[in-house]
């Protein structure tokens, strides 16, 4: 049997859990011939056939059921040295992977990412905006920023302050409604498919309030409330510094989530990594009141 190569196998277990060789050239950064390429390549040395095509995608055979387990244990074996390498670094220099998801990297974190490149110029910021916390699990990113109750146990992490969402308008809008007692002649503008049971409203200010429309995106919900749609939920850090958006009279703190840095166990020797973890930390907790919507 032909040796095997790792980017084969990288490939295979993207296909296997994507199901689609699209989906799997956007989620490493390949072209899609290059995701045919290595999937024939790994197919030659195996001397078998690891995905049939059909109308719903990509269709593992009963040889991709039987290797998926040691591929994957493969993958993290994988995932353990380039770990323990990058954390070996006693220098400030190198890359520091960092996610994000999209609002907090656009709306709070660049400046500190400007500020920290100045300081140390020898570090290379790489950022990825993402929700998810397998970015760190697998090896993809270094440093994650995220706000929820419960992180992963297996990651190390440190407390941001509380980011808290408020209600927001269009003034206008405000203007031609009545909020009052919980009570209001308004809607809401809904969250599409990210929550399409609107369980956010019943635990809301005004849970009588109707839904109409559904827009999931933050960015497409606070111009559809600047535009007059209805009422958002937002994060106070991203609505409080946009022009044409308005909190509703009377209404305080919708819902609060705890911050979180968070970072690999194997990272925590790593220098640059730490460095960069206690800049982020240190600069924002400086901004806790414009986190938690303390200030205009």
């Amino acid at each position: 049997m032909a040796q095997l190569d790792w980017n084969d196998i990288k490939v295979f277990l993207a296909l296997y859990r994507c199901r689609s060789i699209r989906a799997a050239a956007e989620e490493l950064g390949m072209s899609h011939s290059t995701v045919s390429r290595h999937l024939t390549d790994l197919e030659t040395s195996l001397g078998a056939v690891l995905f049939t095509r059909s109308r719903d995608g990509m269709l593992a055979t009963s040889m991709s059921e039987q290797i998926f387990a040691r591929a994957e244990r493969v993958e993290g074996e994988v995932f353990d040295l380039q770990r323990e390498a990058n954390s070996l670094d006693t220098a400030l220099v190198g890359q520091v992977r960092v996610t994000a998801p999209p609002l907090l990297s656009q709306y709070m974190l660049m400046p500190h990412l400007a500020a920290f490149a100045e300081q140390y110029p020898g570090i290379e910021i790489s950022l990825n905006s993402s929700f998810s916390i397998e970015d760190l699990m697998k090896g993809a990113a270094d440093v994650a920023f995220r706000s929820q109750f419960d992180p992963n146990e297996n990651l190390v992490g440190r407390r941001l302050p509380d980011f808290v969402d408020m209600a927001y308008a269009s003034p206008d809008y405000i203007a031609r409604h009545a909020f009052e007692n919980g009570k209001t002649d308004a809607v809401w503008i809904g969250r599409g498919l990210i929550d399409p049971s609107h369980g956010w409203v019943k635990e809301g200010p005004f849970p009588d309030a109707p839904v109409k429309h559904q827009i999931p995106d933050m960015l497409d919900q606070a111009e559809a409330a600047k535009e007059g749609l209805g009422m958002v939920v937002l994060p106070c850090f991203f609505a409080d510094a946009l022009e044409g958006l308005q909190r509703i009279p009377g209404v305080g703190a919708v819902s609060s989530r705890p911050g979180w840095v968070l970072t690999h166990p194997d990272l925590r020797s790593s220098v640059r990594v730490m460095t960069f973890v206690r800049f982020l930390v240190a600069e924002m907790t400086k901004q806790k009141a414009q986190i938690q919507g303390d200030i205009r």
